[in-house]
């Protein structure tokens, strides 16, 4: 069952609408993915039962047994019957079956200080640290060696906290892009471009084909003053070439756009490529052959990274 009725009726007066669920911890990654699929442009994770988190295992991500998912979605009469749908289809191929989808209408001073809440420092190593707007100056930032990236997500995806785009920076941060030009495809919040300035690279060029990723994208290059360094576009421009490719999307769209994609590639490139499923690892792989891809794993999400053939 999904709630929410009405809520075609009430788009003139809303801007953003919440679908929350409860689930346990093991469907996160995979419900996730799907609010993602179905168009929503930020999911946050809550504790659904005021749960104390423990210290975990090294390299492990704390999360509590039971989790409030939260997609949100710009506001569409169709949407209801857009998620009733795909939860309705839900239990055949992941296993169990998704709870009642709570639809709340929500402006956009609601969600973004929703987020603000939620949002942590996130430190990759002693060279990379991501920190929400908020929490610019966390305990013991006066001994960070490294580069800090201030961060609000704006109307775009891309916060660090998700496997995939964590994924990215851990590789950023352990091969810094000292001088590369790069391209940041599906920039949206700009959090990987602004990585990689922060950790030396020269120029980004960053696409994502959604308006509000760009200027989220912009907004954050400002408040890291970095803008000067950063191009924005909807579509990728001809011609383009650089050092580092950056691609945090789906499986789908980076096999079906490997092409386009790999001719921006310089003779020994380096390739991030994230977003990636396990068990879709080796079909991207086959889309991409001219470059030599180590995988790294994440909470059932892959990073692919490596470079062309010489």
């Amino acid at each position: 069952m999904l709630l929410g009725a009405g809520l075609g009726e009430a788009r003139a007066a809303m801007a953003w609408v919440r679908a929350r669920l409860e689930i346990p911890a093991s469907g996160v990654a995979a419900v996730e993915d799907l609010l993602e699929t179905l168009g929503a442009v930020a999911v946050s994770l809550e504790d659904a039962h005021d749960q104390p988190l423990l210290e975990p295992d090294p390299g492990a991500m704390p999360l509590w047994a039971h989790v409030v998912v939260s997609g949100l979605f710009t506001a569409d009469p169709e949407l209801p019957a857009r998620l009733e749908v795909a939860r309705a289809g839900w239990q055949a191929r992941a296993g169990f079956a998704l709870p009642e989808l709570l639809l709340v209408p929500l402006d956009d001073a609601d969600w973004t200080a929703a987020w603000r809440q939620h949002a942590r420092p996130l430190a990759f190593g002693d060279r990379l640290r991501v920190v929400p707007t908020e929490d610019s100056s966390p305990a013991g930032a006066d001994a960070f060696p490294g580069a800090t990236v201030e961060l609000s997500p704006g109307l775009a995806f891309g916060t660090g906290g998700h496997p995939s785009t964590r994924a990215c920076l851990a590789r950023l941060a352990s091969e810094p892009p000292e001088g590369a030009r790069v391209v940041d495809f599906g920039c949206g919040s700009g959090i990987l471009a602004l990585a990689a300035l922060a950790l030396g690279a020269q120029h980004v060029i960053g696409v994502d084909h959604d308006p509000q990723a760009l200027t989220a994208s912009l907004d954050n290059a400002r408040r890291n003053g970095c803008q000067a360094r950063l191009q924005l576009y909807r579509e990728l421009p001809e011609g383009v070439r650089c050092e580092l490719l950056l691609a945090n999307v789906l499986a789908g769209p980076l096999i079906e756009l490997a092409r386009p994609l790999s001719a921006t590639l310089e003779p020994g490139a380096r390739v991030i490529l994230s977003g990636i499923l396990l068990e879709q690892v080796a079909a991207v792989r086959a889309a991409w052959p001219e470059v030599d891809f180590d995988v790294f794993a994440d909470e059932g999400w892959a990073c692919l990274d490596g470079r062309t053939h010489p």
